[in-house]
């Protein structure tokens, strides 16, 4: 595997800069990669497409490449979805969440790109499909690419996001994502009072192993002087998450005031007297209407407004069009609505109740069984393909999951399909337990989450204290653990040390013990 990326002694240069496909070696690339899918097995199939436009041939490319990529990319997400879900103790809920979260808008323009009437189509569409898929952000791009390798660089484009302060449809600034350094932290400061903050929500949780991360909401009064009607109808929140977290400290009756320091490698948030958050990678984000009101808003309005027109344009890219109907709408509803019920788990009151690894299973080859049974010639042939991937798909659901899919489809404008759903085929999942199942045993902190309660709503809310456990699945200590969710409640106070997520601690009559003052939630 060559390293695109190795540089000279000098550092300088490296070799994607002096050989790559952006230089005059790009055309040679090209032919080489052309010569190996033809001369590679199965390239009989696989005819070649080059574009004339202005000034020559323009970068060719195999036909099927971006259809293929559509499809690896929903087997690859099901597989990364089951990996990250396979035990409690290693489940990364961010991962499965945002990897299902892809499908809720991408899973129609697959079946629209698979259901083209020549293979043409299918590609033309797949590499529209792919670009509207990337165009979320830089952050969606990267996930992609780590799915599909090196191949994807040809296939998606690059998105490029603008740094620091972006602009609303009115051309007014807002605040953008900020990564945390000492010239934020300072900007923060003269635009916030910080010291009179308040916490509204903090989340702790593990991902896989023991990658400890933080998110925190706060409440700030603002620096800069606004209509006092204006400032009560536009409340600013700040959004503090902390990537790597090294060190929790919190207590609910101590969250008056936050301080925020930085130093190379490390960022400490200060919450109250003695509360911290310690860790690297942290990044800031502002949730503040009228913050073009304040003097870093006037600022950044002024050279906003120098640099020109500030309005964004409507995107170059369209997701495919195309018509669904018959079963491949129903299949494409079935699939949808499948990761709609694994990105569930993004609420963690809900973890308990969903069952991606069951999903992943049930849907097994996806991509890949959609793909093909879009190839087929005639549309009769189409249709019949996508039936027996409805029934194979829910065949195989467990008895748990193949009732979610009745209710979820039940009112729809598919509900004639209830009365030819096949009869669920998978075991019951000893991770899938009932929701109101009392336990007492072993237990693994994965999530923490405190909200203060808030009554500035319409309706007041209370607050909350939630928990998400790693508990066995049963006597069997083979057995892959599941997880479980303590009914949440209103806490009058809650404490939060890091040594709660180190090893094992005990769930007993709904509290978890892991050592000393790690975790104590005192119920009024």
């Amino acid at each position: 595997m060559i390293d695109w990326q190795e540089t000279d002694s000098s550092g300088a240069l490296s070799r994607q800069d002096a050989v790559g496909q952006v230089t005059h070696w790009g055309p040679l690339w090209t032919v080489m990669r052309i010569l190996a899918h033809l001369y590679s097995p199965g390239a009989a199939e696989r005819p070649v497409l080059l574009v004339l436009v202005a000034g020559g041939w323009k970068t060719a490319c195999m036909v099927g490449d971006a259809i293929e990529a559509y499809g690896v990319l929903l087997d690859s997400s099901l597989s990364l979805i089951r990996e990250a879900s396979r035990d409690a103790r290693t489940f990364d809920r961010l991962a499965v969440h945002r990897a299902a979260d892809v499908w809720d808008n991408n899973t129609f323009p697959l079946f629209r790109a698979v259901r083209a009437g020549t293979t043409w189509g299918r590609e033309r569409r797949a590499r529209t499909g792919l670009r509207w898929m990337s165009e979320l952000g830089p952050s969606r791009r990267e996930w992609m690419m780590g799915l599909l390798g090196s191949d994807g660089e040809r296939l998606v484009p690059p998105v490029t996001e603008p740094e620091g302060p972006t602009r609303d449809h009115e051309g007014r600034v807002r605040p953008g994502m900020l990564r945390l350094t000492a010239d934020s932290a300072g900007e923060l400061a003269r635009d916030y009072l910080l010291p009179h903050a308040e916490v509204q929500r903090l989340r702790v949780e593990v991902r896989g192993e023991r990658h400890l991360t933080a998110s925190l909401e706060l409440a700030v009064p603002r620096a800069y002087p606004v209509d006092n009607s204006a400032a009560a109808g536009h409340r600013v929140k700040v959004f503090v998450d902390v990537e790597r977290l090294t060190e929790v400290v919190f207590d609910s009756a101590d969250t008056s005031g936050v301080e925020l320091r930085t130093a190379p490698g490390l960022v400490t948030v200060r919450l109250g007297t003695s509360g911290v958050l310690r860790g690297d990678g942290v990044q800031v984000w502002v949730e503040d209407w009228l913050w073009h009101l304040s003097p870093e808003g006037r600022r950044a309005q002024a050279q906003a407004e120098a640099a020109g027109p500030g309005v964004p344009g409507p995107s170059e890219s369209r997701q495919p069009q195309g018509w669904l109907r018959g079963p491949s709408r129903i299949a494409a509803e079935v699939l949808r609505d499948a990761m709609l019920h694994v990105r569930c788990v993004g609420h963690p009151t809900s973890v308990g109740d969903i069952s991606p690894h069951a999903v992943c299973d049930a849907f097994d080859g996806a991509g890949k069984a959609i793909i093909a049974a879009g190839a087929l010639r005639t549309p009769w042939g189409r249709d019949a393909a996508f039936e027996r991937l409805i029934d194979e798909w829910i065949g195989r659901c467990s008895t748990e999951v193949h009732r979610r899919f009745r209710e979820m489809l039940h009112g729809k404008a598919l509900c004639y399909v209830l009365s030819r759903l096949p009869e669920a085929q998978g075991e019951a999942d000893a991770r899938t337990v009932p929701r109101k199942a009392e336990y007492t045993g072993p237990a693994m902190l994965r999530l923490a989450r405190f909200t203060a309660p808030d009554g500035n709503r319409p309706m007041p809310q209370p607050g909350e204290a939630v928990l998400n456990l790693a508990v066995p699945s049963g006597d069997d200590a083979g057995l892959p653990w599941r997880m479980y969710v303590p009914q949440p409640h209103d806490p009058a106070r809650f404490q939060l040390r890091t040594q709660a997520f180190r090893d094992t601690g005990r769930l007993d009559a709904g509290n978890f013990e892991n050592g000393p003052g790690a975790l104590l939630i005192t119920r009024k």
